[in-house]
């Protein structure tokens, strides 16, 4: 479980840096490789939480909304 908050951690970053660049009005170009990268590490962190992230242990039957408890 600890090795999914890197990915969120980086990718997160990635994000608000490309936030920054577009409403800064940066190059084109440096938007759009900070797209593409973003993209790439979005994917990276679908994976990793897939892989390594811990499973509910609740079925959708007894509770489809996990944010609280009963």
């Amino acid at each position: 479980m600890e090795n999914i908050y890197k990915p969120i951690g980086i990718t997160t970053l990635i994000l608000l840096f490309y936030l920054i660049s577009v409403f800064t009005n940066l190059a084109f170009g440096v938007v759009f490789i900070l797209f593409v990268i973003l993209n790439i590490f979005t994917i990276w962190m679908v994976i990793r939480i897939l892989k390594d992230g811990k499973p509910s242990d609740k079925s959708f039957d007894e509770c489809w909304y996990e944010d609280y408890k009963v």
